[in-house]
Formats: C-alpha cells, structure tokens, sequence
C-alpha cells in the first residue's frame, strides 16, 4: 500500500480516497480527501475512518458495513462535519480491495446545496451582494413584499430585476398564486396587447375561440412586467385601466372583467426622463411607481464580482459535469477590471464560455473570450458613450455578425442589441 508510485496517482486524483483496514482504521488518505475533511496524513491515518468523516452514515448507512453484510451498496450522500466543524456534503462509494477497503468521494456541498435551492425556486438568498445599498434594500424587502402595491425596479439590462421580483413574489402572501413573466420588448404591439388583456372568439382572423390573457392567468398572484419602458403608448392606457380599476377587457370584448393582481414591473430606461420626452404616460409612471427599487449595475458593485463567480462555477459544474475549482488570479483581475455592459447576464456568459476551453480545474486567462482582456479607458465605462458602441462591434465581430450570438456575449436579449444597433448606426 505504501509504494510510492501508487500513492502519486490516488494523489492525482479529484475525488478524495480513503483505504481503510477490516476493523474500520484508515491506512491510506490522499491529497483530495485531505483537502475536503481538512486533517493531513498524519492526523488522518491509524485513526478509526468515523472519527475523520463524523458522518451520520457511520452508525446507519456505512456503505462498508453493508459491503461485509453482502448487501448491495450504491453511490450515496451523506454529510460530514470537517476539521473546522463545518458541515459538508459527500458522495460516496466503497469497494472491496483484498483484505481492505476503499472508499471513493466527491464534495458536493455547493452543488447540493444549489440543487436544493433551484428546486424550492428563487429565494430571497438568491440575491448575491456585499454592496451596502442593496443590502438595506434586502432588509425591507419583505415589508415591501407583505403589501400588494405595484412595485417598479430600475436597471441596466442583465442587473438581476427578474431576480428581485421572484423574491418580492416568493416573500409575499401571493407566494403560492401564479407568477406570469413577459417581457414587453420582446413582442410586437398587436401580440403582445392579446398577451396581456386576451381576446375574444372572433375578434380577428384567426381567433377561432376564446383565449385568456395574461391578467386573468395571474388572477390573485402576480405578473411582471420587464421593459415596461418599450409598451406603446395605447398599451399603457390600457395597462392604466388595469392598475386603477382592476378590470381588464380582451380584444373584441364589450364588458369588463375583474382581476386581482399584485404588478410588478421593470425597465432600463429612465422613465422620469421617459415621461418629460411623451413617451411614457405620467399617470400610469406614478402608479407604478409607488415602490422603486433601483438596482446597481455591476461595475459599480466591484465587490460582488468574485461571489458570482463562485456562484457560477458551482452551478456550471453541474451543468457541464466538470470540477473546477476557482479562477487564476490573473483571471481574476481581468474578470474585475471589465466593466460588463451585459452585468450579471454578460458575467454569467463568460463563465460558461471559459468552461467550454477550460480542461484543468482552475479557468486561466487563455479561457476567457479576448474582448474582455482589452483595457477600457479609465475615463470612461463600457456603458457610456461611444464605449459601449465599440463593444458592440467587437461582439458583433466575435459572432461573426450572427446577432443572437452576438447579444449572449454582451448579455442582452436580440432586441435590446438590434435597439443598440440603431442607436449607433451600427449596420
């Protein structure tokens, strides 16, 4: 067991090994099980393998146990209690090795943990920040939730408002209700009016029966609005109507129907600046308007960097059955220089692009996509002026001109990126 070879390659292995003796006394720990239970070598072998794990399983579910009893033994997860006396999260197998034994594991803590935390949905923890601001706005959101009034986020695209109106939602006494989703960008005019209020049999061409809209959908829970700045004027009357009597008519109807839905909306736009220009109604922006929450772009919240990347390495790891670790810190320091244009959408493409050419368990300089190596001025953000129409262009190159590609680098939706375009006569 002791030859030098042999422990070199159980050394070189990502899942931590344990050889362990017929009366339960380790006699072989390597590397990674010395990283993930925290004792070294010496701490670990000669000691009885429950005193290292402190699992649960030891005294129920030892999968060596049920090995000696002739009972068939699967991959299992159990949790431990480490060195620090923090609890992790292990799968674990055993096997039979000569006169000894060998259990292999993996620590899956964060994936655990995360896998837990997508099936129970968006929570309020969901919210990732160090930044002061948003922290004071996360200690009044369940106050915020409690109410029924409309709430409007402000933000740049990619900052997360989908994110705050789950949580608004999943905090409130509508949690259990329906949660409609529609972006208003992303239709046109006539589509997405029959969306929201629904229509009539007959109503048009193809309308060959009834269809409820989106408000009658949400009945008694909630419907979000994102980019509720690109509805057309003749849409917000009508939105107007909803929000100030709580009736909704569909498209070829002649009455009224009630509907009681909590509204909560989103925009990247200023619509204060929005409403001065006539393109928003000033009567349906203040009752929306009854509860703003303004959300930070990610520049401006340099510190949470470095937590999304963890985030995404451990989501990714599932995602792409990888093992990767951590970021190099010459990554890094590229990773929080960049000033994401996209936000947290454009942080979160980047990590998944860097998983597709990272083959070792740490993702270097070389894995990331070169437009965010190039130096931005210190004057200026990617975000402003004609920075951001650069940025655009290196997208577009990068994509080979294929829009949808291009919009996913930068962290945008394709309308968003085509409303860029023309912005800065980019054709």
């Amino acid at each position: 067991m002791k030859n030098f070879n042999y422990t070199e390659i159980l050394n070189h292995l990502f899942e931590g090994v344990l050889i362990i003796d017929n009366n339960f006394k380790i006699i072989e720990i390597n590397k990674a099980a010395s990283q993930i239970t925290g004792f070294n070598k010496s701490e670990a072998e000669g000691k009885h393998c429950f005193e290292i794990l402190k699992a649960d399983a030891c005294s129920n579910r030892c999968p060596i146990k049920a090995l000696k009893e002739g009972r068939k033994q699967g991959e299992i997860i159990v949790n431990i209690i480490d060195r620090s006396n923090e609890e992790k999260y292990i799968k674990v197998k055993a096997f039979s090795l000569g006169d000894n034994w060998i259990e292999i594991f993996q620590d899956i803590t964060r994936e655990y943990e995360l896998e837990k935390r997508i099936k129970k949905g968006f929570k309020i923890e969901d919210i990732i920040t160090r930044d002061e601001k948003l922290l004071n706005t996360i200690s009044v959101l369940p106050r915020i939730a409690k109410s029924s009034v409309p709430v409007l986020l402000e933000g740049e695209s990619g900052v997360g408002k989908e994110v705050f109106a789950t949580a608004i939602k999943n905090l409130s006494d509508r949690k259990n209700k329906p949660f409609i989703k529609i972006n208003c960008a992303a239709l046109p005019d006539t589509l997405l009016e029959s969306e929201l209020f629904g229509y009539k049999k007959g109503a048009f061409t193809d309308a060959k029966k009834d269809k409820p809209g989106l408000f009658v959908q949400a009945n008694s829970g909630t419907i979000f609005l994102d980019e509720i700045g690109e509805m057309s004027l003749n849409i917000q009357a009508k939105l107007l109507r909803v929000v100030e009597t709580g009736e909704i008519i569909p498209l070829g109807g002649t009455r009224a129907e009630k509907v009681d839905v909590r509204i909560i909306s989103a925009t990247n736009k200023n619509l204060t600046e929005e409403v001065k220009r006539g393109n928003f109604r000033e009567d349906l922006f203040y009752r929306l308007n009854v509860v703003n929450i303004k959300i930070p772009p990610l520049r401006e919240r340099k510190k949470d960097i470095p937590l999304f990347i963890d985030f995404f390495i451990h989501k990714f790891n599932i995602v792409h059955k990888k093992k990767i670790n951590s970021v190099s810190k010459d990554a890094l320091n590229f990773l929080i220089s960049y000033d994401y244009p996209g936000n947290i959408r454009e942080l979160r493409n980047i990590i998944e692009y860097a998983y597709i050419f990272c083959d070792s368990d740490e993702i270097k300089p070389e894995h990331l996509p070169d437009y965010i190596k190039i130096k931005p001025s210190p004057k200026t953000s990617p975000i402003q002026h004609s920075k951001e129409a650069e940025l655009i262009l290196k997208a577009l190159e990068q994509a080979k001109w294929k829009k949808q590609k291009a919009a996913k680098i930068l962290g945008i939706n394709r309308t968003t990126l085509w409303r860029k375009m023309k912005k800065y006569e980019i054709i």
